[in-house]
């Protein structure tokens, strides 16, 4: 089964390529060669092939990376070996490499100050290391929407167009207030995946998370438990149908209409055409429950063994500006980062999947709307966590309160292990 976006953002997995291949030797690359790693869906090959052909002074190497590309480069930072020129960072993996901020080149030297207001300001202020250095550029972003199967909503005699849907359905209160009503007419059908999903699209709509920018722990704060008690009031409610993502089970449940309503990022329509093909043009997409959040994206960063990071910012800025950015989202649906793609009569294109509806206006509003996260470099030991204890709760029937002190008995642990305590 091919791996979908939300596989390949949460396992960090890519096509394989040998690691040492067309990489920078240490102190950089040698001779004309200029290598960018980057993984399956970070980039378009199409621009990355332009980009070849543009910059002609030197040889630009894009190097597909396989498994996890986080600890790779940092393995071979601090080998200060086979380090890239120009490196893809991905956006929950980021913050990892601000303690090592120093292993790249800060892009505010290289004049990045000038294009900021070409980007959407929550993102490119994601790319600054707490001590004030630029160490990554925007690529994309991954603005939540709510999707929905117009005729099962119809059937159900729910509220069935993007409008009425946004009108009806602006907070997770209502939104599972619909999924009651579509219990009751179809019994087999959920409005959740399951509970972890929940608490993740409602954690992810609050700019703080698990981690403050000073380094202290704070989650057991009320924004957090906000998003638990969202995610256990779907149980309570029985509406979540406890499946685990990235499994088969979840791909025949949005095929067959079992869940015919999922709340998740502008890349999981691309996952949504190649699992459920058969249901092109019933899927429509509405702003989501409770206001916008962000789930992926990612940024471009320069080593500071590059021999020429001039002209590698020069590459990076050419990838990455509006008018490849949405030749981005053609060929692997990477959502602009930057607010002037949206516009481009390319991006406006009806979608048949969806039912001819323009999804692009649903995203943009979204993504003009996420607040500043701010996601450190514990966010998935801690995150997983309280997906673990939120599965027993789902699958297992465990009481929430049980599940919620035990998730902060061992994320406390964890805070204390890393000295965020």
């Amino acid at each position: 089964m091919a791996l979908s976006r939300r596989q390949l953002l949460r396992a960090g997995l890519g096509a394989t390529a040998g690691l040492a291949a067309g990489c920078a030797v240490p102190a950089g690359s040698t001779g004309r060669d200029m290598t960018l790693w980057y993984w399956t869906g970070g980039l378009s090959k199409t621009v990355l092939d332009a980009a070849a052909r543009r910059f002609t002074a030197v040889d630009l190497k894009p190097v597909k990376i396989g498994g996890y590309v986080k600890s790779k480069l940092l393995t071979n930072l601090a080998g200060r070996a086979y380090v890239p020129d120009i490196t893809g960072l991905k956006g929950q993996d980021i913050a990892a490499f601000f303690a090592h901020s120093d292993e790249f080149v800060d892009l505010r030297t290289l004049g990045a100050e000038k294009f900021a207001g070409q980007f959407l300001p929550w993102k490119w202020q994601q790319g600054f290391a707490p001590d004030g250095r630029m160490v990554g550029f925007p690529i994309d972003t991954g603005p939540t929407a709510l999707f929905f199967r117009e005729d099962l909503f119809a059937k159900a005699g729910l509220p069935s167009t993007p409008t009425d849907v946004a009108r009806e359905m602006p907070t997770w209160e209502k939104y599972f207030e619909a999924g009651v009503r579509l219990r009751k007419a179809a019994p087999e059908q959920h409005l959740v995946l399951n509970l972890g999903s929940v608490f993740r699209m409602a954690l992810y709509q609050r700019a703080d998370q698990f981690v403050d920018k000073s380094g202290k722990f704070i989650g057991d704060r009320p924004h957090v438990r906000r998003a638990w008690d969202i995610a256990v009031r779907a149980k309570q409610l029985d509406l979540s149908a406890g499946i685990p993502e990235n499994t088969d089970d979840a791909t025949g449940a949005y095929a067959n209409g079992l869940v015919p309503g999922q709340v998740g990022p502008s890349w999981s329509a691309a996952d949504t055409k190649s699992q459920a093909p058969d249901t092109k043009g019933k899927w429509r997409v509405a702003p989501p429950p409770d206001g916008p959040g962000n789930y992926g994206g990612s940024f471009l960063g320069i080593s500071k063994y590059c021999r020429e990071p001039e002209l590698a910012f020069e590459i990076v800025t050419w990838l990455l500006n509006p008018d490849n950015q949405v030749q981005g989202y053609l060929d692997e649906v990477l959502f602009p980062s930057s607010p002037e793609s949206f516009t481009k009569p390319a991006m406006r294109t009806p979608d048949e999947f969806f039912g001819g509806q323009v999804t692009v206006d649903v995203f943009a509003d979204s993504a003009r709307g996420v607040p500043p996260i701010y996601l450190s470099p514990y966010e998935d030991i801690l995150f997983q966590a309280y997906l673990d204890e939120l599965s027993n709760v789902d699958s297992l029937g465990k009481a929430p309160e049980a599940a919620w002190r035990d998730t902060q008995d061992r994320v406390h642990q964890v805070a204390e292990h890393w000295g965020l305590a």
